[in-house]
């Protein structure tokens, strides 16, 4: 059984990478009993995503139509397909390089379409990516096992999948950053500490 947890950590993790201006959005959880941790469980994984996205755009939402003028604003959805994502698990190689400052993940972190700011700069920007990677579990020397639910897609029509069936988006909610900026979508299981993370990232200008 999957269940959210830190969420005291999560929380003020958001804030500060909200507050920069991060697109990342993400979920950490534990997995309590002796479920098998296959593909599966790491789809299951994708729908507590989906209910972390769909908390924050409801908790928006109750906020836009308090003013009049957008009462009539209809409720927020996202298709939310998992069952028909690609999963590519990442050799250990790119796992590692999901930590190196000089790679994809770190730039896209960095970098989301307006930038990021931060009162620290570039010491800032590093301390907290670290400390974003050791809530998710991808921590030097043990081994995560990641899997990649995006590698199909591409922002410019070129899909690596052999079939053009298999590089439809999962979910409109990677709308945003096929236009241009690209797309995340990870899960990643540290046996250690026994937790599941999501990651994703969509987002345009």
């Amino acid at each position: 059984m999957l269940v959210v947890t830190k969420q005291a950590h999560s929380e003020a993790l958001r804030e500060r990478m909200d507050t920069g201006g991060c697109a990342f959005q993400f979920v950490v959880l534990a997995l309590e009993g002796d479920a098998t941790v296959d593909e599966t469980l790491h789809r299951q994984a994708l729908w507590a995503m989906h209910e972390q996205l769909m908390a924050e755009l409801h908790a928006w939402h109750r906020q836009l139509v308090a003013n009049p003028a957008y009462a009539n604003q209809p409720a927020p959805s996202i298709d939310w397909h998992p069952e028909r994502a690609l999963a590519r698990r990442l050799a250990d190689d790119e796992v590692a390089g999901l930590r190196r400052t000089g790679q994809s993940f770190y730039r896209a972190f960095r970098k989301p379409p307006y930038d990021t700011r931060f009162a620290g700069g570039e010491a800032e920007a590093q301390a907290l990516f670290h400390e974003w990677l050791d809530l998710l579990g991808l921590v030097d020397g043990e081994q995560p096992e990641v899997i990649d639910w995006t590698s199909n897609l591409s922002a410019d029509g070129i899909s690596k999948a052999l079939d053009a069936a298999s590089s439809e988006p999962w979910s409109d909610y990677f709308d945003a950053g096929l236009e241009w900026w690209g797309v995340w979508c990870l899960t990643i299981w540290n046996p250690q500490h026994r937790t599941l993370s999501v990651v994703v990232a969509s987002t345009t200008d």
